[in-house]
């Protein structure tokens, strides 16, 4: 019980895609969620086994606090695009960006 993540993708062109991942409150009570800073999720992607990319990687986000409480049955939802995908199969691990639930986590693949 208490937050579970669910990954999905749909196409968004001939070299893109969109995720789609979700965190629900599969309890019967809210779960606090606490952001340190800006950044909501975080993810690694990789082609034919290769990082391409880590989210979080050489970025900055804004520092800012933030507690969510997330009622039971609720959720948190973000739409994160990958554009310009060269040929290959993909790997994608997306997670909150919330250290204290560490489950809130989910891997798919796809291909371009």
């Amino acid at each position: 019980m208490g937050l579970e993540a669910n990954l999905s993708y749909s196409s968004s062109g001939p070299d893109s895609v969109m995720l789609h991942f979700i965190v629900e409150n599969t309890g019967t009570s809210s779960e606090k969620v606490t952001f340190r800073s800006g950044q909501r999720y975080d993810y690694v992607l990789y082609r034919d086994g290769q990082l391409v990319e880590h989210y979080s990687e050489g970025k900055m986000f804004i520092m800012i606090y933030e507690e969510i409480m997330v009622a039971a049955g609720d959720e948190l939802s973000f739409d994160i695009p990958l554009k310009d995908l060269k040929p290959g199969q993909y790997t994608v691990t997306v997670w909150l960006a919330d250290s204290g639930w560490p489950g809130a986590r989910k891997k798919l693949s796809f291909s371009i």
